[in-house]
C-alpha cells in the first residue's frame, strides 16, 4: 500500500509541476494533455524521469488525488500547505488529527493533575481504541482498488491478444503438411497455406489420417476451388 501511495504521490507532483511549467502552452481538446514541442518534453523528462507519460495520457483520478495529496504538496516549483480547501480536505485534516495514535494502536491519555501539591489522581485506565480509517485512507483504498482493477483488466486484454487459437491451429496443420512430405515452396505446401485459412478446410483436413490422404486432398481441394 505504501509503495502505491508513494508512486501515485510522485506522479501527482509531476503532473502539478508540468501544469505549472506549461503556462502559455496549448492543450489537447480531447485528452486535456499539454501540447508542446519534443524539446520541451525531453527537457521535462530529463528533470522528472517518467513524466513524459503525461504527454499522451492525463493524470487519472485527479480529483481524488488532489484530496489526498494537496494537504502537503511538494513540486519542483514550490511547496505549500493550503489555507482553505474543500470540505472533503478539511475532513481529512481533522480526522487525521483525531487519529494521531501510537504505533500499537493505543491513543495516548493525558493524566489529569491537581493544583495541590502532594495529591495525585490515578490515571484512568482506558481500553485500547481501535484505529478508525480516515477519509483519506478510504480515498486511497478506492484509488488503489481502481488502479489494480484496471491493471488486471489490461493484463487480461493483453493475454487475449497474445493467444490466437486460430493461428495456433493453422500452424500445427502446416507443420503436419511439412511432415507429410510437402516442403516449403512445394505446390502442396502453398495449397495448404491458402486453403487452411478457412475453417471449413481445416475441419476437413483434421479428419484425414494418412500423409498421402492429406496431400492428395490438398491437391484436389485446390483444383476444385479454382474451378468454381
Amino acid at each position: 500500500m505504501k509503495n502505491r501511495w508513494d508512486t501515485m504521490k510522485n506522479k501527482y507532483n509531476q503532473w502539478k509541476t508540468l501544469n505549472m511549467r506549461a503556462t502559455g502552452l496549448g492543450r489537447n481538446p480531447n485528452t486535456g494533455c499539454i501540447v508542446a514541442f519534443d524539446e520541451w518534453w525531453a527537457e521535462q523528462n530529463a528533470a522528472m524521469s517518467g513524466c513524459i507519460t503525461f504527454r499522451d495520457n492525463p493524470l487519472e483520478h485527479e480529483d481524488q488525488q488532489r484530496i489526498m495529496f494537496d494537504a502537503i504538496s511538494v513540486t519542483n516549483e514550490t511547496s505549500y500547505v493550503p489555507v482553505g480547501g474543500s470540505d472533503a480536505l478539511q475532513t481529512c485534516q481533522s480526522e487525521d488529527a483525531a487519529d494521531a495514535i501510537s504505533e500499537d494502536g493505543v491513543t495516548p491519555k493525558v493524566t489529569p493533575t491537581s493544583d495541590k501539591r502532594g495529591q495525585k489522581r490515578p490515571a484512568p485506565i482506558s481500553p485500547p481504541e481501535k484505529k478508525k480509517k480516515t477519509f483519506r485512507d478510504q480515498c486511497m483504498k478506492r484509488l488503489v482498488d481502481a488502479y489494480e482493477k484496471k491493471t488486471q483488466s489490461s493484463k487480461q486484454s493483453a493475454t487475449s491478444h497474445v493467444i490466437d487459437h486460430v493461428r495456433d491451429e493453422v500452424t500445427k496443420m502446416i507443420d503436419q503438411v511439412i511432415e507429410d512430405g510437402a516442403e516449403e515452396g512445394s505446390d502442396e505446401h502453398y495449397y495448404a497455406t491458402q486453403l487452411l485459412m478457412k475453417k471449413e478446410y481445416r475441419d476437413m483436413f483434421s479428419t484425414l489420417k494418412t500423409p498421402s490422404g492429406r496431400l492428395g486432398w490438398l491437391r484436389r481441394a485446390w483444383e476444385d476451388k479454382n474451378k468454381n
